[in-house]
């Protein structure tokens, strides 16, 4: 009898560990990440693709994704800040779901985190809208908004990950000339991640993504309001975008009052909204409420079609533009005719005779002063499409024959 008890004991004492044991399996799955699958699904895909193609054209001339006052986000909403957001996701989460340029409101304000004797005007990030001050206080303000190097590390964490990832970061300075702390929060969190302007100057037209890898570097740094006056901050940040163009909306009710004094025309960006944009040479397009899954981000592609690239049976290492204007990846042998583009003034034209892709650059010399290449841009896709004349399929100087699913142009 003692020995059935005993084994009734062990069996229910197994049972419990194995029960334990499986509740604690459970317990360590991590949870869902719809980011992590977008970024793993062909619209994810396509757009990473689409930005290695650029990495050497000009940012004046890149289509850039971007959020507006990335900072003012619902995660970080509580009864007494940020409580009117524009954002859904965090500013590292904006970044992941492909974010490339984002805007930080900085303000030197009256603050109250922590100790009491640790409180005082600090440089928070603030969607204040107002632009007066009572005392220390920017008004619109919040005491509890977040400090600004708390933003400043969640870009230092994305670009650790991602370290051939290039970003323009804009600040809009609200922060009372105190531009040698501002450059000192800057150096604690994002220090050698910064592209040097050299001086107070506007970004470059020729600026590249790849110079700025280059140089060792992850961000393009813009700050408004002119130069700064702490020199190391000046020879750091660019004081204006240049001929970066870029359209944004303004979702909150700060934005909707402001607009209601312009015309009453509140601006909401669509899907739709994005295309057009980028195929009239739009640059940057600055979303309210970015995320995965409203179709802005997909529409963001004027590159590959649907689940393209493939590289089908492992032997497709060429890019081909298809009558639609589309992009797929093809056999590099198949003979077909080239996208050349003319070496003075841009524009495009298609070869005379039909080849394998690499004798795209012979085929484009004989027209004269032109070059194989692949359009880096929605408008310059859609000049390649115009310019076939009939000609369905054409190649593309840009493919992954030297590491699979890294595509180079030109």
């Amino acid at each position: 009898m003692g020995d059935t008890m005993n084994l009734t004991k062990s069996l229910s004492l197994a049972l419990s560990l194995a029960v334990s044991a499986g509740a604690s399996a459970m317990s360590k799955t991590p949870p869902p990440d719809p980011i992590a699958d977008f970024q793993n699904s062909w619209a994810g895909q396509a757009l990473a693709h689409q930005r290695s193609l650029d990495v050497d054209a000009p940012m004046s001339k890149n289509n850039i994704l971007g959020t507006h006052n990335t900072y003012n986000s619902e995660v970080y909403r509580t009864p007494v800040r940020y409580i009117d957001p524009q954002q859904k996701h965090s500013i590292y989460d904006q970044l992941r779901i492909g974010a490339r340029f984002i805007e930080l409101d900085v303000h030197w304000t009256a603050q109250t985190h922590g100790a009491a004797w640790t409180w005082g005007p600090d440089l928070l990030l603030c969607h204040s809208g107002i632009g007066a001050s009572m005392g220390d206080l920017h008004v619109g303000c919040s005491l509890t908004d977040r400090f600004a190097t708390d933003g400043f590390k969640e870009v230092a964490n994305f670009l650790n990950e991602n370290p051939q990832e290039v970003i323009i970061m804009m600040i809009e300075d609200h922060t009372d000339g105190r531009h040698a702390e501002l450059m000192a929060d800057l150096n604690e969190t994002l220090g050698g991640k910064i592209y040097a302007s050299q001086g107070c100057k506007q970004i470059p037209d020729s600026l590249t993504r790849a110079d700025v890898l280059a140089a060792g570097n992850q961000v393009v740094l813009m700050k408004s309001g002119g130069c700064a006056n702490d020199a190391a901050l000046s020879n750091l940040a660019f004081s204006g975008l240049g001929n970066i163009n870029r359209v944004w909306e303004d979702r909150t009710m700060i934005g909707t009052v402001a607009d209601f004094f312009d015309d009453g025309k509140v601006g909401r960006i669509t899907a739709e909204d994005v295309v057009e944009r980028f195929k009239n040479g739009g640059n940057i397009v600055n979303f309210d409420n970015m995320t995965y899954n409203d179709g802005r981000m997909e529409a963001g592609i004027w590159s590959w079609d649907v689940n393209q690239p493939d590289d089908y049976q492992g032997a497709q290492d060429c890019a081909v533009q298809w009558g639609n204007g589309r992009w797929d990846d093809d056999n590099c042998s198949v003979a077909r005719h080239f996208a050349c583009q003319n070496n003075t003034d841009g524009s495009w034209d298609i070869s005379s005779w039909a080849g394998q892709w690499t004798e795209g650059s012979q085929a484009c010399a004989e027209l004269g002063d032109y070059s194989f290449a692949a359009p880096t841009n929605s408008q310059a896709n859609e000049a390649v499409k115009a310019a076939k004349a009939g000609v369905s399929h054409v190649w593309l100087n840009a493919s992954d024959r030297n590491q699979e699913g890294n595509w180079v142009a030109n």
